[in-house]
């Protein structure tokens, strides 16, 4: 059973709001990464709202686990499309995903900078001066994707973590269709 929560995070007085959607599943359940660069932290809270807060105060991040008896958290820049959620060994843990949805983005990419400031989902892009999505995401036509690892479906060529040497490559008839180290 998966239950819906809105958080909501004031970094300061002079800054704007980080607000998302979370999704959190049923007790009994964690993270489990496709790959180990999308642990960001492992830390310890005393509650599960400390631990989303965390989670939603760190722009990289898309989901989080918690544990409740052990007060665990891990913070991790993976979601469904690059881990999966699995049983735990402890009945207390529960894990939280942040909702991307169009919404979020169809006033604010490929606008001005001013569109994007203090932004949780895209950054102002040093290049072209627009909003453009953050670091190991990537733009799918409506919401910037986490980019994705070896042997993933892909396709586009930028769908792939590039800063682990990984490029969508093309099939026989030259359609994009996996991540691979390679041309």
């Amino acid at each position: 059973m998966l239950f819906k929560i809105l958080m909501t995070v004031i970094l300061s007085p002079t800054h704007s709001v980080y607000q998302s959607f979370i999704t959190l599943s049923s007790l009994g359940y964690e993270f489990q990464p496709q790959n180990p660069v999308q642990l960001l932290l492992e830390t310890a809270f005393v509650s599960q709202l400390l631990c989303a807060a965390a989670c939603n105060q760190q722009p990289s991040c898309h989901t989080f686990d918690y544990d409740s008896t052990s007060g665990r958290c891990r913070l991790f820049e993976g979601d469904l499309t690059t881990g999966l959620i699995a049983s735990s060994a402890s009945a207390t843990s529960i894990v939280g995903m942040i909702d991307l949805s169009p919404s979020l983005f169809v006033q604010t990419y490929n606008q001005s900078c001013q569109a994007c400031q203090e932004n949780r989902y895209e950054i102002c892009s040093t290049t072209t001066n627009l909003c453009q999505c953050r670091s190991h995401t990537f733009w799918n036509g409506s919401v910037c994707l986490l980019q994705l690892f070896v042997n993933n479906s892909c396709s586009q060529i930028d769908a792939c973590r590039a800063d682990l040497n990984l490029t969508c490559v093309k099939d026989s008839y030259g359609q994009y269709n996996q991540c691979s180290t390679g041309t």
